[in-house]
């Protein structure tokens, strides 16, 4: 006789969501190309129960030219362009996802950051290493009345135990999950880590990273068992508490 775990569906829980990492806005990243791929990444954010959300382009050194001015200009052509169709005012305001690199300690020091709702600032590492100065860097954030959230931490490699993320929220950072970290989108690894650290209660933002339609198509379909399911409703819960 084979017995089956109920599965239970994701997309219960992003009712009334508020996605806080994410390239909808086009052509200025690796994320929607034009606003076409914008309109049908927010038809499909709408279709899962998504209530709205925060673009936030990459800012990093040496990529893509963008700064709070280049993002702030994006952000409202793209508002007036959507203003008559069926997605306007989905988009709720507009951020950046930060790498933590040389080019980043110049923006805090000139107060140059376009933040999430008041002063939450979203940034990412380098997937290749983690930054000689990252507990500078983090300090120095908190010290401009910041409070820095790391984007998809379960994705940095190099990340070998559970000691590093308890360093990391000891230190400030706030985590933040990727959802297709949920499945093997990025790899088992990835995957195998974003459930510890829901298990563990050490995430406290989550976020689709969607680039294209086809990562909100693919989060749509997520299934989680019981305990996952569980870890992932109170994480959702305390979200929704800060981004209602």
């Amino acid at each position: 006789m084979f017995f089956f775990k109920k599965k239970y569906d994701l997309v219960e829980l992003l009712q009334g969501f508020t996605d806080i990492h994410n390239h909808v806005l086009p052509g200025i990243d690796d994320g929607a190309a034009e606003l076409n791929d914008t309109m049908q990444m927010i038809r499909a954010m709408k279709e899962i129960g998504i209530k709205d959300c925060i673009p936030t382009p990459h800012t990093m050194e040496d990529y893509y030219g963008n700064d709070a001015e280049v993002i702030r200009e994006k952000y409202l052509h793209t508002l007036e362009e959507l203003k008559s169709s069926d997605v306007s005012g989905f988009i709720a305001g507009v951020a950046s996802e930060y790498m933590l690199d040389a080019g980043f300690e110049e923006l805090l020091e000139n107060k140059e950051l376009l933040c999430l709702k008041d002063n939450y600032v979203l940034t990412e590492l380098s997937y290749f290493q983690e930054p000689a100065n990252l507990h500078h860097l983090v300090f120095d954030i908190q010290q401009k009345g910041l409070e820095p959230i790391m984007a998809h931490p379960e994705r940095y490699r190099y990340v070998k135990s559970m000691e590093t993320y308890m360093d990391w929220t000891g230190r400030g950072f706030l985590l933040q999950l990727n959802l297709l970290s949920l499945t093997d989108h990025y790899g088992k690894d990835a995957q195998r880590k974003a459930f510890a650290l829901l298990e563990k209660d050490m995430y406290t933002f989550a976020g689709t990273d969607a680039h294209r339609l086809e990562h909100v198509d693919k989060i749509g379909c997520i299934r989680l068992d019981k305990k996952q399911f569980e870890s992932t409703k109170k994480l959702m819960e305390n979200h929704k508490l800060i981004f209602d």
